[in-house]
Formats: structure tokens, C-alpha cells, sequence
């Protein structure tokens, strides 16, 4: 059992020094672990004593665990430990770039506290921030004022003055021609002038919030890094498991349906190859973004009529475009496509075979992809999804379709000629029957409603004509 001991701080309050014993050292020296606790200004002498027991009961379990010299560990110290010794060796490199990104402004709120002082409740608090407006990270600044006679005035450049923000050319170009920019590049400006940010950007949609999505994404990575903690003897328990983000209210997947996919299909005619050939086998295939990039020849079984998915293409700045294996086991999968589909690749390889003839020693290696630049070379993901992007916007399709908007398009087709779901699921790679149950719902509902509908063609031998069918309002409960 634990002993106490009161402490007097210099600010009249009490702190309290709680120590358990944990055995002995190997040079048969007592090992006698050690922690503070300070209550909270303002509690009752009684809440005091009760907060009092919980944290000795804690701190006796988490030294029987072995883990009281480790929970004084600050969160972030144990985050950058966490990222070091498990993510970058187990988890894929943009998930590893994502995390990144995201624990800064996890690290403001609870980097600065120990692993053994996080609460529950400290994780709810956090959520409830990210759900206020001007915490995303992403928001855009248009600048207030015409730049360029301040530059013109003050004798810069634009390249001096590139320079002396630290800018990009293209940036301060974007600026003068008030276009929208991120708050570094704002800030960056505006230091450069000497100019409070209120002064010269004004915040566009400042009402913008985090997507409980997104929320619920810094929720999993921070119970992904508790959860080690536990697991490795730091903590001897998570307090994410029973922390609340708010409801995720999922969107319906984007996807277009007949007539829109005729309609895709006739106005891809006039488009570049690549971009034609890599739509149209996205919504024969339903392939992912990256595993139609990392798509190679070697992949493509012309005589049976199959694909494998082996590999995926993935870009992170400071890798550049890679190759990684499939976002999971499932994923790594081999499917029959149509005859339709061979055709049109044969087709386009003829076109990438002159391609490559007519570049000579200029052509780039590309590990022998199917997609690759007009001179060979692996295409950036993001220049796919920014030419669909810029097609859908110039055509008028709906604004909610986007490029995974295909990949959900292949599954509604399926779904709706009643492909049963287990298939459906194989095809897609998901890690889950489920996952696949989840994101389509809507669509297996209206495809169950259709089914329903296929008994009306019998209502002739049923005695009944569709005009006479009748609902049962109106009919009162029989007795029996």
C-alpha cells in the first residue's frame, strides 16, 4: 500500500507525495516509486480526500503493472516514441505522414501532460475544441489590399520580395492576384511587411469546422497511441476507450448512376488517352486511386481475362510518387474483367508502345506501369484527381463526384444488377464484408426495394390487376 505525504507550495495549496514500493533491485536496494499530486483550487476538503484514495488505487495498479516510473512520461515524449519505434516501422508512409500532421495540435492540448494524468475526460474536452470554428489547420487567407503598389512603393521585386518571405514566386504571384492561401504563407506576408495578419488577410468561410470524420480520425490515432501505451507497461489503461467524439452522421458515397455513366462514358471520347483509359478501367474495375496507378503490365492477364492488384502508387512530399504494397491483405486481390475492358487496354498499350518508340532514350523508366506520363514516368496521384476534378466541373456534373466517386460507381452498377454483396466486397478488397455493408447501405436498400417489386409481374395468375392492389389502410384488425 502507498504511502502519503503532504507537501506545503508556495501558494498555500497542498501537493501530495504518493509512494508504493515495487520490489528490489538486483543490489538488493528497495525500489520506492514516486508521485505528485495537486488538486484542483477550489475543491471540498471531502472531494479532496475521495480524488485522494482514486489516484493512490491507480497508482498501486500501475506500479503493480510495472508501469509507474514510465506514466511520468509527457504525451508527446511518448508520441514521438510511439511514431519512432512502431509506426514508421509498421504502418504504411502516408498514414505515417498524416499522423504527422495531425499530432501538433494534438500536442497543444495534451502533449504537455503526463501519460498517467490523462483522462477521459481531458480527450472529451479536446474533441468538443476541435469542434469549434477556426481550428482547422487548413484554413484560407485572401489578402485585403492591392500588394503590388506596396511592393512598388517600398522599391521590391517580386523576387526580393519572394525572397525576403520566404516564399515561393508563384505564391507572392497568388497573393497579388488575391487568391486564396494558407495561413503560413499569410503570416509569412505579413511579417515581412510588418503587419499584424488582421491587418491585411481577412479569413475566408471562418464558420468552417472539422467533419466529425475527421474527428473521430484524431480520436483513432490517439487511442492507437494509448492503446502502446498500455500494451508496452506505460499506462494500465487507455482512457480513449470510453471517450465520446461526436456521432459521425456518414454521407452517402457520391456516385453516378445509368444514364450519368452513358453520359461519362461518350464525353471521355475527346479526352487525352491516359486520362480516358484510366476513368473508364476505374469504373469497369472499381479500383482504388493508388492501385490503378501501381497497376503494371506484368499485372494484366490478357488470356484469362484477369487483373492482380500487387502493388499501390502513393506520394508523400519528401519521397516523392512510391510504391507500397495494398492497403491490406484483402486488397491484394485478383479479379476477371470484361472482354470490353481488355479491348480498350490493348488499345491503349498500342498507344503507349508509339509513345514510347517516338520518345526514344528521352522515355522514363516507370517499372513497366500500365499509366504513365506522355514520356513515361509515374504520374502523380493528385494530377489524376485534379484533371477528373477539373472534367466533372467543365461538363456539369454534380459537385459531390469526385474521382473515388468512379470506384463507388462500380459498385452501385453491381449492387443494382444484384450482385450479392460477399462478391461485391471481394472485388472492392475491403478488409470486410461489413465495411462494404456500411458505405452502401443505401444502395443495397434501393436494390432490395427493386427486388421486391420483380413479384408485380405475377399479379395476372395472382387474380389481381397492379391498378386494384390496395394498402391495408383502412382495413380494421381482424379477431380470432
Amino acid at each position: 500500500m502507498a504511502t502519503v505525504t503532504e507537501r506545503p507550495r508556495a501558494d498555500g495549496r497542498i501537493s501530495y507525495f504518493i509512494q508504493s514500493s515495487d520490489g528490489h533491485t538486483t543490489g538488493g536496494k528497495r525500489v520506492r516509486p514516486l508521485m505528485t499530486w495537486t488538486p484542483e483550487p477550489g475543491w471540498s476538503e471531502r472531494r479532496v480526500k475521495k480524488e485522494l484514495q482514486n489516484q493512490i488505487v491507480d497508482f498501486d495498479k500501475s506500479v503493480s503493472a510495472g508501469s509507474s516510473q514510465d506514466g511520468n512520461m509527457k504525451f508527446q515524449a511518448f508520441a514521438e516514441k510511439w511514431l519512432k519505434e512502431y509506426a514508421i516501422r509498421k504502418l504504411k508512409t502516408k498514414t505515417v505522414d498524416e499522423y504527422e500532421k495531425w499530432l501538433p495540435l494534438v500536442y497543444q492540448a495534451i502533449g504537455h501532460k503526463k501519460l498517467r494524468d490523462i483522462k477521459t475526460g481531458h480527450l472529451n474536452s479536446f474533441y468538443a475544441n476541435l469542434e469549434e470554428a477556426g481550428i482547422r489547420a487548413d484554413m484560407k487567407y485572401t489578402i485585403k489590399i492591392d500588394l503590388l503598389p506596396v511592393l512598388k512603393d517600398r522599391r521590391i521585386t517580386r523576387i526580393a520580395f519572394a525572397e525576403l518571405s520566404g516564399l515561393s514566386i508563384n505564391t507572392i504571384g497568388s497573393v497579388i492576384n488575391k487568391k486564396r492561401v494558407s495561413k503560413k504563407s499569410a503570416t509569412a506576408i505579413c511579417k515581412a511587411l510588418d503587419k499584424k495578419l488582421t491587418d491585411l488577410f481577412s479569413l475566408d468561410d471562418p464558420d468552417r469546422t472539422l467533419s466529425a470524420s475527421t474527428i473521430h480520425t484524431y480520436h483513432r490515432l490517439i487511442s492507437s497511441i494509448f492503446s502502446k501505451a498500455v500494451k508496452w507497461g506505460y499506462i494500465p489503461i487507455n482512457p480513449a476507450t470510453n471517450a465520446e467524439p461526436p456521432y459521425n452522421d456518414k454521407k452517402e458515397a457520391a456516385y453516378l448512376d445509368e444514364v450519368d455513366v452513358r453520359r461519362l462514358l461518350t464525353l471521355l471520347r475527346n479526352e487525352p488517352i491516359k486520362w480516358r483509359m484510366m476513368s473508364i478501367l476505374d469504373v469497369l474495375s472499381g479500383l482504388r486511386r493508388g492501385e490503378l496507378l501501381g497497376l503494371r503490365w506484368r499485372d494484366v492477364d490478357f488470356e484469362n481475362k484477369m487483373i492482380s492488384v500487387v502493388q499501390a502508387s502513393a506520394y508523400v512530399k519528401g519521397h516523392g510518387v512510391y510504391d507500397e504494397t495494398p492497403k491490406s491483405d484483402e486488397s491484394g486481390r485478383t479479379m476477371k474483367l470484361s472482354r470490353l475492358a481488355f479491348s480498350l487496354l490493348l488499345e491503349y498499350k498500342d498507344w503507349q508502345d508509339s509513345q514510347r518508340e517516338m520518345c526514344g532514350d528521352q522515355w522514363k523508366e516507370n517499372g513497366g506501369r500500365v499509366f504513365t506520363g506522355d514520356m513515361g514516368g509515374k504520374i502523380h496521384p493528385d494530377s489524376l484527381t485534379g484533371w477528373f476534378k477539373s472534367f466533372i466541373r467543365k461538363h456539369g456534373f454534380n459537385d459531390d463526384i469526385h474521382l473515388h466517386s468512379l470506384r463507388h460507381t462500380a459498385a452501385s452498377l453491381m449492387i443494382a444488377d444484384g450482385i450479392n454483396i460477399v462478391t461485391v466486397s471481394k472485388r472492392l478488397g475491403h478488409a470486410q464484408v461489413s465495411t462494404t455493408s456500411d458505405i452502401y447501405a443505401h444502395m443495397i436498400k434501393a436494390a432490395d426495394e427493386k427486388a421486391a417489386q420483380v413479384a408485380d409481374k405475377f399479379t395476372d395468375e395472382l387474380g389481381a390487376q397492379p391498378a386494384e392492389i390496395i394498402t391495408l389502410e383502412g382495413y380494421k384488425k381482424a379477431s380470432f
